[in-house]
């Protein structure tokens, strides 16, 4: 069942009429802290760098109900895990949340003590089992009047996956289709088509269908793409992402070297239709990807943040801020704390598809902690 705390309505509307934006935590990166901060993009992306300007320039406050991490993120919904003192010890922590940070909505996840231990010794005895989530992926935004239509899944314990329905008083075990399927090393997931997609270590795509009323997962393609050329000062992270009824793979190519890594190349490929209804035996070993290139998302943007974050998009009508044809992102690293070197930007900005240009986000006091989650109308009742 959804609860709710008390926002201030004026703040409630507010945040309504600036979305999108990121949220992110103020002063220092405390777990203690449960005030975070609402950036509207049309402030981030304004060259005033006037800071003293009167509201509602000024950021907004928001009050999270819970002082933790963020396990995940969807549209304008947070999935939290508590940190409080006990989360340093093997104490099993019970509070994790989906929360809506505008309309104060929320609903409880399963206590993490229910994830089924599967793998080859389940958790080392000295990992706090508080700290073992990595990522939770939502189907959908969750309605208050239909809950278990929202499915969840969580990635865990050095990859390993289960689920539940939004609702559910334990996480369930996802069957595995075949004995030689890993059970763990999973690194992302995304909901498509009625059904999850698991990315692997291996970087195999991995598809999980329903069986009866049991998830299984099965193997889909055996390689996703990787960009050609790159040298050891250069890596890549790869997102799994819903677009328009379709699932884009994301590549992300960072430049380092002697410098902090920056963005410095964004590739897009897609799932051809054929690959969303094949056999649950059935797999790829040599799936093109170079023809299934995307080179443009239309008149919509792409959202991508930390890599507990889901990415999204939103057409360029949902906004006047927004640019169609764009991606908008911050650093994949929940943690990251942006560079010492005050000439360097920060990892974050829009990279437009068309011209392939980058245009950078302005460093400020706030966006320095590149603790940043995009939050958007979607979701907000």
């Amino acid at each position: 069942m959804a609860e709710c705390y008390n926002l201030p309505q004026d703040c409630n509307n507010l945040a309504i009429q600036q979305l999108p934006g990121l949220i992110l935590p103020t002063g220092s990166l405390k777990r203690s802290s449960k005030t975070h901060q609402f950036l509207p993009l049309k402030q981030i992306i304004n060259k005033d760098d006037n800071q003293d300007s009167p509201a509602p320039n000024k950021p907004l406050m928001l009050t999270i109900p819970l002082a933790g991490k963020y396990c995940g993120s969807y549209r304008g919904w947070l999935i939290l895990e508590d940190r409080n003192e006990e989360a340093f010890t093997n104490k099993i922590n019970k509070d994790m949340l989906v929360l809506n940070p505008v309309s104060g909505e929320k609903f409880e996840l399963p206590d993490v003590s229910t994830l089924p231990p599967y793998g080859t010794g389940g958790v080392p005895s000295w990992y706090p089992r508080s700290c073992s989530i990595e990522k939770v992926v939502l189907s959908c935004c969750p309605n208050p009047l239909e809950a278990n239509s929202c499915l969840v899944l969580a990635i865990y314990n050095y990859g390993q996956i289960a689920y539940c329905k939004l609702g559910n008083r334990e996480w369930r075990s996802i069957g595995f289709g075949h004995s030689s399927i890993d059970h763990e090393g999973y690194l992302d997931a995304v909901y498509c088509h009625d059904r999850f997609y698991v990315l692997h270590v291996t970087k195999k795509l991995f598809v999980c269908n329903f069986d009866g009323s049991d998830l299984c997962i099965n193997e889909l393609i055996n390689s996703v793409p990787r960009t050609r050329n790159s040298s050891f000062k250069t890596f890549e992270h790869l997102y799994l992402v819903e677009a328009q009824g379709e699932l884009l793979i994301v590549v992300r190519r960072k430049d380092g070297g002697d410098q902090p890594a920056l963005t410095s190349q964004f590739l897009l490929y897609k799932l051809d239709s054929d690959s969303y209804y094949r056999d649950k035996h059935e797999k790829v070993n040599d799936y093109d990807w170079d023809k299934h290139q995307v080179g443009s998302l239309g008149d919509y943007a792409l959202f991508l943040g930390p890599t507990q974050m889901q990415p999204f998009t939103l057409p360029e009508s949902e906004a006047s801020s927004l640019k169609g044809n764009c991606i908008y992102y911050t650093d994949q690293s929940v943690n990251a704390k942006g560079c010492k070197n005050k000439q360097i930007r920060y990892d974050a900005g829009v990279y437009n598809l068309e011209t392939a240009c980058f245009e950078q986000f302005r460093t400020t006091s706030s966006t320095k902690k590149m603790h940043m989650i995009w939050i958007t109308p979607h979701g907000i009742m």
